[in-house]
């Protein structure tokens, strides 16, 4: 299938100007939302009910930790916390996850899956595959400017060379619309495939691209032939 899914991390109070953009374009997203974040406002649990009447809502731990830097013993809190705080809040049991600061390794995706989460979202970029590997599931785009010294440094990282080469061979192209088109083009050519774009609403404020969010949600909504999905959906 050629599939196109969004999802939005921190829960930031500007969401609700991102699900007004998906709902005028009648497009699908997740948004990954923690209880707390030191870093940024989150937005009140009235709120975080509000936006899940429309929408997918997944784990983003309790308070937005780095779980990389921290002790097991903080694992059960911070994972299986938040599941249970979201079960008991929205009346279901969330399915989808995303790991704080993008950060993880094997101990803490066993720990997500004990939590009772069924598909861990990354920030692995420039990928369009629609099977993955032990339920984590990469990303096509960032909606933020990155440069191609920036991407080239994710993918090496990473050790990506798949991507990385996918991405030359579209010449390592870094404008969010161009991107965007040549990933389509992609999926289309292959005759499946899963275009995800993700981004945090604050950063989208503080760097003044909702037009071109905007633009590239609206290019998005015209291809009628893709099935819009929300994150838990990969699972089929």
């Amino acid at each position: 299938m050629k599939l196109i899914t969004t999802s939005w991390d921190d829960g930031h109070p500007q969401d609700f100007k991102i699900a007004t953009l998906l709902d005028k374009y009648n497009l699908q997203g997740t948004f990954y939302i923690p209880r707390s974040n030191q870093e940024h406002e989150v937005m009140r649990e009235d709120q975080v009910q509000l936006l899940s009447k429309q929408f997918e809502i997944g784990g983003h731990t309790l308070s937005h930790i780095r779980l990389t830097r921290n002790q097991h013993s903080n694992f059960e809190h911070e994972i299986k916390g938040s599941f249970t705080w979201l079960k008991e809040l929205l009346g279901d049991e969330p399915v989808s996850f995303c790991f704080p600061g993008g950060v993880f390794n094997a101990d803490v995706v066993d720990y997500v899956r004990q939590a009772g989460y069924k598909i861990f979202r990354s920030t692995e970029l420039l990928s369009v595959d629609n099977h993955f590997k032990d339920q984590i599931d990469p990303t096509s785009i960032q909606l933020f400017e990155h440069g191609k010294v920036t991407y080239l440094k994710h993918l090496l990282k990473r050790g990506k060379v798949k991507n990385l080469l996918q991405w030359i061979l579209s010449n390592s192209e870094t404008d969010l619309l161009k991107l965007t088109d040549n990933f389509i083009k992609i999926i289309e050519k292959k005759g499946s495939g899963c275009l995800h774009l993700w981004g945090h609403s604050w950063e989208i404020e503080e760097f003044a691209l909702w037009n071109k969010v905007e633009t590239v949600l609206s290019h998005l909504s015209q291809h009628r032939n893709f099935t819009f999905i929300q994150n838990k959906d990969l699972l089929r």
